[in-house]
């Protein structure tokens, strides 16, 4: 057993080896990242019905519920709609193409939308179910955007990181 000071971590206690994926790990990736997002708006969804069945609601579900996921989403769609070999393909200048600071510029107008949707889902949570002392049997309807915002951040971070590693089975030809 080696000693800490010989380990090359500066932790203590070192994380289990993960299993390899093998050749699979982009489509696992991807299947996990549908998962999480049908999860996500499952989440919400659930909420809107559940509200919908209940007739003395102190605070009712509006169209304000559905905008941080909505927003979330579209942020999604843009993230995931840029490659990472665009992102690393220039460095940053004032002229030319610029087609890596304009994909930079978009990755950043997506991570901010998803940020915008889990920081409105969060305000609203506090403005209309925590502020006004709605009882805690319906606190539920303000805590179902925060989680289908956060769980469609981390789909969208799964989904981002699987599709833009190499896979094994991936042969780059050059034609001379």
């Amino acid at each position: 057993m080696e000693d800490w000071s010989e380990s090359r971590s500066p932790f203590l206690c070192s994380l289990p080896q993960l299993p390899s994926l093998g050749p699979k790990k982009r489509e696992i990736g991807a299947y996990f990242a549908g998962i999480l997002f049908s999860v996500a708006w499952w989440v919400f969804i659930d909420a809107i019905v559940l509200s919908s069945t209940i007739s003395d609601l102190p605070v009712f579900i509006g169209f304000e519920d559905y905008i941080s996921g909505i927003v979330c989403t579209i942020g999604m769609i843009i993230v995931n709609s840029i490659d990472l070999s665009i992102l690393q393909g220039e460095n940053f200048s004032y002229s030319g193409s610029g087609l890596a600071g304009k994909a930079r510029m978009m990755l950043f107008i997506g991570m901010a939308a998803m940020a915008g949707g889990v920081a409105g889902s969060v305000a609203i949570l506090c403005i209309k179910y925590i502020v006004p002392g709605v009882p805690g049997a319906y606190i539920y309807f303000g805590v179902a955007p925060i989680v289908q915002n956060i769980t469609l951040l981390i789909s969208c971070a799964v989904l981002w990181i699987s599709q833009n590693t190499e896979s094994e089975a991936q042969y780059n030809f050059v034609l001379n």
